[in-house]
């Protein structure tokens, strides 16, 4: 056995989230097998706290989300996982099977270790169970129950764990609060901290690689594990004597928070090693204090509706507050100490304020951004007709400042602000996205928009489609295959000259699409004119094999009956 640093750790930590990036927050765990709960859940005790106890204009943004649910699946399954603990050999049942791009469960292991999934084809899976290491299994259709694809699970053995105790007045156990933790950057290993990885075992090092990747993805948002600075701004959904493992150890700060008002800090000392029992950190809960005030305009005094107040740095909660009509918010609940609020308003310059909390009355004066009016026209092309009720945007860094919808002849009027060019993004119904960098003063303008919209394009003779089927050699239909359009003239690219348009000037269809299960094809294209529609692999669009076939796109007409041959 070989025992590596946690420096070493930490590249592999690194080396994983890079991998991550080309793979494409809280579910419901699957069942438990006999001997322990799930890490991450709470202790049995009251209720969690009423939501109605955050201040009135004041949300919090990190309370989780629900479920995603497994779309896009076949209708029976066409792949069987079987997963066996990599020292015993043994089965693993009740493990969850779930999508690695979105957390989405597709299954769950059952008594003899097997999980069929109904995939259309090629998936990032993930394996989730009690007790073990996150693993990783690359799913193809084709596997079954006699012959499954098998994934081994090893044992978390390597893994420091805390319980927390967090208890509110009278030593209530807290059902559910949420949780994060914050490592000290400057703070130095403790002394000793290594992680034993047996270099003589390529599954057990691949499977601690696989565990630190996925534990900052979605497949793990009801699994306490937390990643230290490699995701500074996890935050769990925990309660008293839940459960969390750590990968990298050192000091931490644990801040908790709950939708009933309480909040609670603490300093702990993660150990280098795991222990046969977790380290028990107490975490008291009491009452949260306010931030409160009002946001006006700096030179008239005028109260500033809908401005938007969140703090540096966060908190659990996530939260936000809102001004009312009078201008008026209050943040809560917070720790007391120094605190910097970030105010933010579409029509005036943000502002960053320190606070020492608890505070009341704290005033908050924005300066207002110049506003100048915009005028223009949406059209939809061909025709140029007007199109009525399409939302016009105005987007500097990104974010909304301000919207209009346009009138019944696709006329607008908004006031833009600031001084320098953004974004005008404009979103019509059954069309395309269309955005452009317009400067603030710009004289009217006609801003056209593409039909959004298959039949609506076909109507207008923008497009022809192109449809068939592609067969094997002995006639059976292929489904997965890439079928590409060679037009026989290319057209010259279009757009607006003059204007800097950042989306949707030009009608760009894919040239390539996918045949589906029974081996059929329906490829439309702006490109009109004859051509050749051939197998994406082939090389020569002059072949005759059958794997290429003349035809002429026809504007507004579907061509039918087209076949190709593998």
């Amino acid at each position: 056995m070989r025992i590596l640093v946690v420096a070493g750790v930490l590249l592999v930590l690194v080396a994983a989230l890079v991998v991550a990036r080309w793979l494409g927050d809280l579910g419901t765990v699957a069942p438990p097998p006999p001997g322990g709960g799930p890490a991450g859940s709470a202790a049995a005790g009251p209720p969690p706290e009423a939501p109605s106890a955050l201040p009135s204009g004041t949300i919090a943004t990190h309370t989780g989300r629900e479920p995603v649910p497994a779309d896009d699946l076949a209708d029976e399954p066409t792949a069987c996982l079987q997963v066996v603990d990599h020292g015993s050999e043994q089965p693993v049942a009740f493990a969850a099977v779930r999508r690695v791009r979105d957390g989405a469960e597709v299954a769950f292991t059952d008594e003899r270790g097997l999980a069929a999934v109904a995939l259309r084809g090629f998936e990032q899976l993930a394996v989730v169970a009690d007790g073990y290491l996150l693993r990783l299994a690359p799913t193809r259709p084709g596997s079954t129950e006699a012959e499954p694809q098998q994934v081994r699970l090893v044992a978390d053995t390597w893994s420091p764990r805390v319980r927390l105790r967090l208890r509110g007045p009278g030593e209530v156990r807290i059902a559910e609060a949420l949780v994060r933790f914050r490592r000290a950057e400057a703070a130095p290993p403790p002394a000793g901290a290594t992680v034993p990885v047996p270099a003589d075992d390529v599954v057990l090092q691949r499977a601690w690689t696989e565990h630190t990747m996925l534990a900052g993805r979605p497949v793990c948002g009801d699994v306490a594990i937390e990643l230290g600075g490699f995701a500074p701004d996890r935050v769990h959904r925990l309660g008293d004597g839940a459960e969390v493992r750590f990968v990298v150890p050192g000091a931490y700060t644990v801040e908790a928070a709950t939708m009933g008002g309480l909040v609670g800090r603490q300093q702990m000392l993660v150990p280098a090693q795991a222990r046969g029992a977790p380290i028990e950190v107490s975490v008291p809960m009491t009452p949260g204090i306010d931030v409160a005030g009002s946001v006006v305009e700096g030179a008239s005094g005028a109260a500033i509706a809908g401005a938007e107040i969140v703090l540096q740095d966060s908190d659990p909660l996530g939260l936000v507050a809102t001004t009312g009509a009078d201008g008026a918010f209050r943040l809560g609940p917070l720790w007391p100490g120094n605190v910097t609020l970030h105010v933010r308003h579409g029509e005036h310059e943000p502002r960053a304020v320190e606070v020492q909390a608890p505070a009341a009355n704290v005033r908050i004066d924005l300066q207002p951004l110049p506003r100048t009016v915009l005028r223009g026209r949406v059209r939809m092309r061909p025709d140029l007709t007007p199109v009525a009720g399409a939302v016009v945007a105005w987007q500097p860094n990104g974010a909304t400042a301000v919207a209009t919808t346009t009138a019944a002849d696709g006329t607008f009027l908004l006031r833009a602000t600031g001084t320098a060019a953004a974004r005008l993004a404009i979103q019509a119904p059954s069309c395309r996205t269309y955005a452009e960098l317009v400067t603030p003063g710009s004289p009217f303008a006609d801003y056209d928009v593409w039909p959004g919209t298959r039949p609506l394009r076909l109507d207008k003779k923008l497009t022809a489609v192109l449809a068939g089927a592609v067969f094997g050699a002995d006639g059976s239909p292929q489904a997965g295959v890439p079928v590409r359009w060679h037009p026989a003239r290319t057209p010259a690219p279009a757009g607006v000259p003059g204007r800097r348009v950042l989306e949707g000037g030009a009608l760009d269809l894919p040239p390539v699409t996918t045949t589906a299960a029974d081996g059929s094809f329906a490829l439309e294209t702006a490109q009109l004119g004859p051509g050749r529609l051939t197998l994406a692999d082939v090389a020569d669009v002059g072949d005759t094999t059958g794997a290429s076939v003349a035809v002429e796109a026809i504007a507004g007409a579907t061509t039918n009956g087209l076949r190709l041959r593998r």
